[in-house]
């Protein structure tokens, strides 16, 4: 029990961490799209993304559900903090189509999807953590 919770806790730090980054990290490889100096930026933004990011997403939603499935813990509180979940999984496929944009066809104005998703994604990341600290007993 302790450890699958600390797995659980280190993935989401690592998930949290990069799904915070990702946006930034597109939008410094963008903006500079009109110079020769992006060396490393599409390659680091898919590395991020497919060896840090989705790989620790994996492990904190399938260490979530071995948890509450292990507790036995259903009710309105986990039906809440799934949904900030499940919003935090789309912001990951968003990073995702982001980095595929960049690539694809690197242009300033994605630095303000960027922005938005980063936003939302912070926002996410703050619901599921009251909801969690605010767990009933």
């Amino acid at each position: 029990m302790p450890l699958l919770k600390l797995l659980h806790f280190t993935a989401l730090i690592a998930w949290c961490g990069t799904l915070l980054y990702l946006p930034a990290l597109v939008a410094a490889s963008c903006r500079g799209a009109e110079s020769t100096e992006r060396l490393g930026h599409p390659e680091l933004n898919r590395t991020t993304f497919t060896l840090v990011a989705t790989p620790a997403a994996l492990i904190a939603i399938g260490s979530g559900t071995a948890l509450f499935l292990r507790d036995g813990t259903f009710g309105v509180w986990l039906v809440a903090k799934l949904t900030a979940v499940a919003v935090m999984v789309i912001c990951h496929a968003l990073c995702g189509l982001l980095i595929l944009q960049c690539e694809r066809q690197p242009r300033p104005a994605l630095t303000v999807a960027c922005a938005a998703l980063g936003g939302i994604t912070f926002g996410m990341i703050a619901a599921t953590l009251w909801l969690v600290l605010a767990k009933p007993f």
